[in-house]
């Protein structure tokens, strides 16, 4: 057809066909090289505007595109990741968004993008972080959206940082939904055993970044089979174009890992992993305690079945410690797929939606 966009996937069907019926091992190296040659597809296309920027920070606008269906005016959504990975796994692809999800039914919808670190950051720790970067970012959303308040919500561990930023304050806060967020880091599963015993004071320099050459090879420890059961996946999505962008999408962003301050990574590994403090409330801000239980919004706390990185022993704990203003949804689907697999559009964006419309989980 004249004008047609030509299919940057098409010479894959003919490069796997002669292969088919092969043995586990053979799916395997095939795997690998259609991941090694493949092209990779755009991420993060939802339209938007920035209306924020605080050193590499910036805040990202996104327009309602549908209708708002609950009652009142739309209050502002924050959104907030996790500072390892980039902030666009909150908006791979189309269809996959959670960004786009929540324009579509008419939230509008901001997105805390923390940016990538220089040496020049090595001594922002988490109290920068949560009331000088974050602080700031919640409010502008206000004044940019005319709100007193915002929802917000927080993945991993930018649901953990969201949670010790509305204990410390709670003002412009009218909800809370926690995907994720390890809250009882004794129970933090394979990453914890990664990081129990490392002298934290030895290891990362406070006054210099921990660099990407370390975090790769940190997370693909807590799942050692995982290049064996990715490239089998490639393989197998290999055989229609679109799931094998999708599949390319989330290669993108997971091989996109930043840097970390090194002050931020000594804190939270040491207050975290190492000390436990968040759910005893001993973890000083600023010599402001981070008490959980201050947080008096409605909060909804999700966790995840499958998820090995935040396991729910660790994630769930967080109702307890807020109290009776806080609920939980155990869904069944893993870390990462929660968001940017078909559960995403058929479990997790309508719960966020309903939420922040004010309607009860089931």
């Amino acid at each position: 057809m004249k004008g047609a966009v030509p299919d940057p996937f098409a010479f894959v069907g003919a490069l796997v066909a002669p292969y088919e019926g092969l043995d586990e091992v053979e799916r395997i190296r095939r795997g690998a090289f259609v991941l090694a040659t493949a092209p990779r597809p755009p991420v993060g296309q939802t339209p938007h505007e920035i209306i924020h920027t605080h050193d590499k920070l910036v805040v990202r606008y996104y327009a309602p595109t549908g209708d708002y269906e609950g009652d009142g005016d739309a209050l502002p959504v924050a959104l907030i990741p996790s500072l390892i990975n980039r902030a666009y796994v909150l908006d791979l692809e189309p269809g996959r968004s959670v960004v786009e999800a929540l324009a579509a039914k008419g939230h509008p919808t901001y997105l805390v993008d923390w940016g990538v670190p220089g040496p020049e950051d090595a001594a922002e720790d988490v109290a920068y972080v949560l009331l000088d970067l974050l602080h700031r970012s919640i409010e502008r959303i206000c004044r940019h959206a005319r709100s007193k308040q915002a929802h917000v919500f927080g993945y991993c561990q930018g649901g953990t940082l969201a949670a010790m930023y509305v204990a410390l304050r709670p003002e412009r806060v009218a909800s809370l939904c926690l995907l994720a967020a390890p809250a009882k880091f004794s129970e933090g599963g394979r990453f914890r055993d990664l990081v129990l015993h490392l002298d934290v004071d030895e290891a990362i320099d406070g006054d210099g970044l921990v660099p990407v050459d370390v975090l790769k090879p940190a997370f693909r420890l807590l799942d050692p089979m995982g290049n064996w059961t990715k490239n089998k996946g490639v393989d197998a999505a290999s055989k229609d174009h679109k799931r094998l962008a999708s599949t390319l999408a989330r290669e993108v962003w997971l091989d996109d890992t930043v840097p970390m301050t090194g002050a931020f990574a000594k804190e939270f590994v040491k207050m975290g992993y190492h000390e436990d403090r968040l759910t005893k409330g001993t973890w000083e801000v600023r010599g402001q305690p981070v008490l959980l239980s201050a947080i008096a919004c409605r909060t909804l706390v999700v966790a995840c079945d499958g998820d090995f990185i935040s396991p729910k022993e660790a994630v769930l704990p967080m109702v307890d410690a807020i109290g009776a203003n806080a609920k939980s949804v155990t869904l069944p689907t893993g870390h990462i797929g929660v968001v940017v697999s078909s559960a995403g559009p058929k479990l997790f964006y309508p719960l966020l939606d309903r939420w922040f419309r004010g309607i009860q989980p089931e």
